[in-house]
């Protein structure tokens, strides 16, 4: 990768990806300097800034209409700052953590109860910035988990791409994984690797930031990536479709509307996109050891 493109992705321009190019692309510490410090003023990205205000306002009020109901504009917002390097210590997401508990509270009863409420991937999308919002321990998002795998495994209706159910099963930390969430890893990285890498379509091919919406070439292998998945010639088929889209500085566009109506514009469709790049760039690192040298 030309250090051109490392410097793109951690110029100061853009805290927020700066921020997430430490965390996840170099992998610094914790306690790292350069990531502490890009940490501190992450809110200050221009994006955020403006942003963040609103996402009160996009938050829905009460439960949803019916279980099943698909992600709203709110969630999907939420997931879209969690990706920009937000977490729980962000005013904005702490009371938006607790409105999705609020929001799902009584399906969330319903599984603990040892009903199936059938969900959505509004529920799917919930349980996933749950858990990223640091809710991993928590015994209903266990019981959520568990729920989200048995459905995946023993349903004939559950015709949504299993990379959704795998970004949430693969947040259960691993002696916390029943074994119905292990088994249904282990079935939907084999379902993603036999059947959908090669029916994605040209158009799912093209690259975005999923935020809960329907998935696409790039998010389901990040959810392969996330669950630790080894190459096959399927995934290294799509991961030559993956690389086919990347200019020669190894930089992606954003191909695809990001699936929410944003209250203030992040990158434009068409445009080089950093929030791309780094989603890429965590794809080949995993499955091709990709490795970076010259690094700050």
């Amino acid at each position: 990768m030309p250090l051109s493109t490392l410097d793109w992705l951690l110029s100061r321009e853009c805290p927020a990806a700066r921020y997430v190019a430490l965390r996840d692309l170099l992998h610094r510490p914790a306690k790292d300097i350069e990531r502490r410090k890009a940490r501190q003023v992450l809110v200050r990205d221009p994006f955020l800034k403006d942003a963040l205000p609103q996402l009160r306002g996009m938050l829905p009020a009460g439960g949803p209409s019916v279980s099943s109901s698909a992600v709203d504009p709110g969630t999907s917002f939420v997931l879209l700052l969690l990706e920009m390097g937000c977490d729980a210590d962000v005013t904005e997401l702490q009371r938006a953590a607790d409105l999705l508990l609020a929001r799902w509270e009584r399906v969330i009863v319903d599984i603990e109860r040892g009903e199936s409420p059938a969900v959505g991937s509004g529920f799917v999308s919930a349980c996933r910035a749950l858990f990223l919002l640091g809710y991993g321990d928590d015994p209903r998002l266990l019981s959520a988990a568990d729920h989200l795998a048995r459905r995946r495994v023993t349903s004939d209706h559950v015709s949504e791409s299993v990379a959704g159910d795998l970004l949430v099963l693969t947040s259960v930390a691993e002696e916390k994984r029943s074994a119905a969430v292990q088994n249904a890893i282990t079935f939907c990285i084999e379902r993603a690797k036999n059947v959908e890498l090669s029916a994605m379509t040209d158009d799912q091919a093209r690259t975005g930031i999923g935020v809960g919406d329907t998935s696409d070439l790039l998010e389901l292998l990040r959810a392969l990536a996330a669950a630790g998945a080894f190459r096959s010639p399927e995934v290294d088929a799509a991961l030559g479709r993956l690389v086919a889209r990347a200019d020669h500085r190894a930089r992606w566009k954003l191909e695809r509307p990001v699936g929410v109506t944003l209250p203030v514009p992040l990158e434009r469709e068409g445009d080089l996109s950093r929030w791309v790049t780094l989603r890429a760039l965590g794809v080949m690192q995993h499955f091709l050891s990709l490795t970076i040298t010259g690094a700050p």
